[in-house]
């Protein structure tokens, strides 16, 4: 695959080089406050080897793209999309997903970079999109609506 260009950014595969972006990202608080739960250094590596692994359209792991910005070459975060495994007469759906270190929380990245894999997952014939977003996540919300996401549904735990 090549990378995708979003204007000041540049979104491409990961790869084992970012490995210390993805462990950075998997055990920042601020990241993490409403994603999930921590997890061990061995659960991140699992989630890191299995977002390695080729991906091809209608595939149910992550396609996992480092977002690099353009003018300095620092990794800003990850962006990506997996397919979900419905039924055949359902259209083609993925749900999406970002991290972002929080020096790049504000700076308009994740929704560039979602934008992006928006348009290269329409190519590859991905019909419906979602996302999850913890209640309380402004940030995140706003990134979706700015993408065209509109609320369906509300669940509590």
């Amino acid at each position: 695959m090549k990378p995708l260009d979003a204007g000041s950014l540049t979104l491409r595969l990961l790869t084992e080089a970012d490995w210390p972006l993805f462990l950075e990202l998997h055990r920042h608080e601020q990241v993490l406050q409403y994603v999930a739960d921590p997890l061990s250094d061995a659960q991140i590596r699992q989630r890191f080897d299995e977002r390695l692994q080729p991906w091809q359209a209608g595939d149910l792991h992550w396609l996992s793209l480092v977002v690099v910005e353009k003018q300095s070459g620092a990794a800003t975060g990850v962006c990506g999309f997996h397919c979900l495994d419905l039924d055949v007469d359902v259209p083609l759906t993925a749900e999406v997903g970002y991290l972002f270190l929080p020096a790049f929380f504000g700076k308009g990245y994740a929704t560039l970079a979602l934008k992006a894999c928006l348009d290269y997952g329409t190519t590859l014939g991905i019909k419906q999109w979602q996302a999850v977003v913890t209640e309380g996540n402004v940030g995140s919300g706003r990134v979706l609506e700015k993408c065209g996401f509109s609320l369906i549904e509300r669940q509590h735990n």
